[in-house]
């Protein structure tokens, strides 16, 4: 009896492999890793991801790729420069389009066990399962962080004072969920935890 790959397994092997292409193709073949963006777009929309989620995720892409390729553009400034940063940002694309895609595809728990199938570390399939686990944890704390500073500044702070009060957030929800990881995992130890995921089916 032969074990068939599972429909999870297809799945994260089509990102892997957009990922690993648009990795390991140089630069100059920056049209073949546009190739690789549009075969993502064009899963998205096989599988009918709402176009509202595309959009609020792809702002949120966009400052960060931006940023990015100005930084490699300022800090060479050549035409060879600008191939280089075009083709990071397709990449970056590419990442952002399979990540997402995987998102609607597929549940933490598929994923968490399908990772153990595939004999990842432990302690990586440990962290992973602790993050999906504790990300709406996260987001609920960053929208409360959101309400506070907006009732101190009277509102939403305007231009430049918006970004700032972002990155004050963005500290302070690091330091937090610093402090969160570290009273959760003492309390996982004291109930006998030994670093295996154990799943119900």
């Amino acid at each position: 009896m032969t074990n068939n790959p599972s429909p999870s397994e297809f799945k994260l092997g089509f990102v892997l492999t957009l990922l690993l292409l648009a990795g390991l193709l140089p630069a100059e073949r920056w049209p073949a890793i546009a190739l690789l963006a549009v075969i993502a777009f064009v899963a998205h929309a096989l599988v009918e991801t709402p176009s509202a989620v595309l959009w609020r995720r792809g702002k949120q892409f966009a400052g960060v790729a931006l940023l990015m390729g100005s930084a490699g553009l300022v800090s060479r400034g050549d035409t060879d420069a600008a191939i280089a940063v075009a083709a990071l940002m397709l990449r970056m694309l590419v990442a952002f389009l399979g990540g997402l895609w995987l998102m609607q595809v597929m549940t933490a728990a598929e994923l968490i066990q399908l990772l153990r199938r595939w004999y990842c570390p432990a302690a990586l399939v440990a962290i992973l399962s602790s993050l999906l686990r504790y990300v709406v944890v996260l987001w609920d704390e960053h929208e409360r962080l959101i309400r506070a500073q907006q009732a101190r500044a009277g509102g939403t702070p305007p231009g430049w004072a918006s970004w700032l009060a972002a990155v004050q957030r963005m500290g302070l929800l690091l330091l937090r969920g610093i402090d969160r990881a570290e009273r959760t995992h003492r309390a996982m130890v004291a109930r006998g935890w030994d670093g295996t995921e154990r799943w119900l089916n």
